[in-house]
């Protein structure tokens, strides 16, 4: 059995950062995009990270990519295949899709999981990111 919670640990510690000067910019786009994934989802939640233009605004997006991708395959979510995805929105399209090896209900599950995974990442990265802040 693997346990989830170290690895959304140190995912929330590196989508936070370790700036602090640039802290309050990651809160920022950590905050945001925990509602959009928590309102709308997973596929939506990749389309606002890849939609974000000014620079303190990409930069952090990029991260949390990074980190999210190396978390869903690390715990088996998304497959290596997936997280080579050329851009956000394709692959946070096909985690939302029945993989040739599942049936309707175990896509469910993982989709549900990973969800639920990034929700708690980004959770922990929120509180990452407000004690960087609080270091300066």
């Amino acid at each position: 059995m693997l346990n989830l919670e170290p690895l959304a640990a140190l995912a929330a510690n590196e989508m936070a950062g370790h700036d602090s000067m640039c802290a309050n910019d990651a809160e920022n786009i950590i905050t945001k995009s925990l509602a959009v994934l928590a309102e709308q989802g997973l596929y939506a939640f990749g389309l606002f990270l890849a939609t974000r233009k000014r620079e303190q605004d990409r930069i952090p997006a990029q991260r949390i990519d990074q980190e999210a991708r190396r978390l869903l395959q690390a715990t088996g979510l998304a497959s290596v295949e997936q997280t080579r995805a050329p851009d956000m929105p394709s692959f946070y399209r096909s985690l939302t899709a029945t993989q040739p090896d599942e049936s309707a209900v175990e896509a469910l599950r993982r989709i549900l999981l990973a969800k639920q995974l990034l929700e708690t990442t980004l959770t922990y990265g929120r509180y990452a990111a407000k004690a960087l802040k609080n270091e300066s």
